[in-house]
């Protein structure tokens, strides 16, 4: 899969840092994509998609292609190791609209529907994390390299537990076990860099609910080649309904998994 990572570097990790001074010079559209919510997106949104697609499909014309923005695209071709993309161009958008410097963009790849590798590319940063297929790594200033490996925390009383919004807060037993956690809790609302941060080391629980696929499925790779552990919240590897459950490693996403099993009875 050589090949594969040259494409990323190359092609995929060029493109985004090429772009960076593009956000800090040109001015914002926004407009919602639902009558109901506010759903922003922007400009950019629909501009780095559309160039991140066509990338792909110059190298590699017979992949599927699931994107935040504009419309999926399944290969009738059978092929073998078949290659899905999936894509949020901006991750965090309404971050990105108020000038808070957490928001991505996010590229994942599955291989015959297995998720192997993952992008998760913060320009305001400068820092980038990728896995290879492998192993998972952040990239500091977009070049110091560095393993990731997640926590050793097995104890559930003290771990660093994580929110991002407060859609999870809205399940009322789930409310009371995060008022009533003895250590560090945080509502984050820095997205995808939740994801990162708990590979680093750095969070050793993250409990979400509602997240699209595009969300989640890039940073996959990223989480399980530093060690960690997702699922959904019956301890299931079906993730579509967007209820997340991720930890730093099996003993203490088991024990998390019986305290969400007994809150949600």
């Amino acid at each position: 899969m050589t090949e594969i990572n040259y494409f990323f570097k190359n092609k995929l990790i060029k493109y985004l840092s090429s772009i960076l001074k593009t956000y800090e010079t040109n001015k914002l559209f926004t407009k919602t994509k639902s009558k109901n919510v506010f759903d922003p997106v922007t400009k950019f949104d629909l501009k780095i998609e559309k160039k991140i697609k066509n990338i792909i499909f110059k190298r590699y014309p017979n992949s599927n292609f699931i994107g935040e923005e504009t419309s999926s695209r399944r290969s009738k071709k059978i092929v073998k190791n078949k290659l899905t993309w999936i894509v949020d161009p901006i991750d965090g958008t309404k971050n990105f609209i108020i000038g808070a410097p957490t928001w991505g963009n996010l590229i994942g790849l599955s291989i015959d529907n297995i998720p192997k590798y993952g992008l998760a590319f913060f320009p305001s940063l400068r820092k980038y994390y990728y896995s290879n297929g492998k192993k998972s790594y952040v990239f500091n200033n977009l070049k110091k390299k560095t393993k990731l490996k997640t926590s050793k925390v097995t104890n559930l009383n003290k771990s660093t537990i994580v929110t991002n919004t407060i859609n999870t807060l809205k399940n009322k037993k789930l409310f009371k076990f995060f008022i009533k956690h003895k250590y560090l809790f945080k509502i984050s609302s820095v997205d995808a860099l939740n994801y990162c941060l708990l590979a680093e080391g750095k969070i050793d629980v993250i409990i979400e609910s509602n997240l699209k696929n595009v969300d989640i499925f890039p940073l996959i790779p990223i989480i399980t080649y530093s060690g960690g552990t997702i699922s959904n919240w019956r301890g299931g590897k079906d993730l579509r309904r967007g209820d997340i459950l991720v930890c730093s490693n099996k003993i203490l996403h088991t024990k998390m998994l019986t305290k969400l099993k007994s809150l949600l009875k």
